[in-house]
């Protein structure tokens, strides 16, 4: 499993091969192979320096190889020389190579189950349901990831986080008497809910073409209008209120949100979004760098985390 790989150390696996590219040599004629790699372990960028033409065929036609290499350690991120790679011969299994949320799905399901018993709104119970039994939208939701590479990038990691992010809201509206519990509650289970249509992910992760034009908020919108629109009596007021929720959980501007939260809802809603994403990386350098006083530089947050 690639997230047994040490720095010097010799790998050989199936791997999964999301992208790959050729890049051109700086200071001399020629390419060599960028390519990024996944089991369900983890992720890792290999380079190939050195490669047969027909190696090119075959990843324009496959995504599973066997691959042999060695890791070696740079700027604090490991990589993966690769040396060989190879269609294989055995059949492959793709649960294999495609990393799940470390959490059950009956653990998810009783945690779901246990924040719609304390919806009283019918409306908001109503549309949950509903949604969570779709014939599309429901699967969907329990399987899709929550993101690409920055958090929980893995199967179920939407349902998850979700999940994650609604238990948070509570805490917090425990302490605002003012704050309407239901709204909370139901705009964090559904805040992210447009990621179903921003990725796909039956070989790898990767963001569709809808979801390269429109994005997870509009995408979003689209899913609980429709949802919405089926139930009899569902007051405006109390749609514009959950549709901005979504409209506005990312925030800032600056970080693609339509509108800025208006709603102490919608706001409580944006921070524990990015609480949850963010507190993800310290439980992954933690997991990842048991021995070290601080983890790598991790771009996204750009800082290194003290982990003792």
């Amino acid at each position: 499993m690639l997230k047994d790989c040490k720095d010097g150390e010799r790998f050989e696996g199936i791997l999964l091969v999301n992208e790959w590219k050729e890049v051109p040599f700086r200071q001399k004629p020629g390419a060599y192979l960028s390519l990024t790699c996944q089991d369900r372990s983890g992720m890792i960028q290999g380079k190939m320096w050195n490669y047969d033409p027909k190696v090119l065929e075959w990843l324009n036609d496959k995504d599973i190889f066997r691959v042999k290499g060695v890791a070696s350690e740079y700027r604090g991120t490991l990589d993966l020389t690769i040396e060989t790679i190879r269609i294989p011969r055995e059949e492959v299994d793709l649960s294999d190579l495609l990393p799940s949320s470390p959490v059950t799905a009956r653990e998810l399901e009783d945690r779901l189950n246990s924040l719609l018993d304390k919806i009283k709104k019918p409306e908001l119970k109503a549309l949950l349901e509903q949604f969570l039994i779709h014939p599309v939208w429901g699967p969907a939701y329990r399987q899709a990831p929550a993101a690409m590479k920055i958090h929980q990038a893995y199967l179920r990691g939407l349902w998850e986080h979700s999940v994650r992010v609604a238990e948070i809201t509570i805490g917090i509206a425990g302490n605002y008497p003012k704050m309407d519990c239901d709204l909370v509650i139901t705009g964090a289970l559904l805040h992210d809910i447009g990621k179903i249509g921003e990725y796909s992910y039956t070989r790898g992760i990767k963001v569709t073409t809808e979801g390269r034009l429109l994005g997870h908020i509009i995408l979003g919108i689209e899913i609980l209008t429709e949802e919405i629109s089926k139930i009899p009596g569902f007051s405006r007021e109390l749609r514009s209120k959950l549709l901005h929720v979504i409209t506005s959980h990312h925030g800032k501007y600056e970080w693609q949100s339509p509108k800025r939260p208006k709603l102490m809802e919608a706001l409580v809603i944006h921070y524990a979004d990015a609480m949850d994403a963010e507190l993800f990386h310290f439980e992954q350098a933690i997991e990842n760098h048991p021995e070290d006083e601080w983890s790598p530089y991790i771009p996204s947050m750009e800082r290194c985390l003290y982990l003792k």
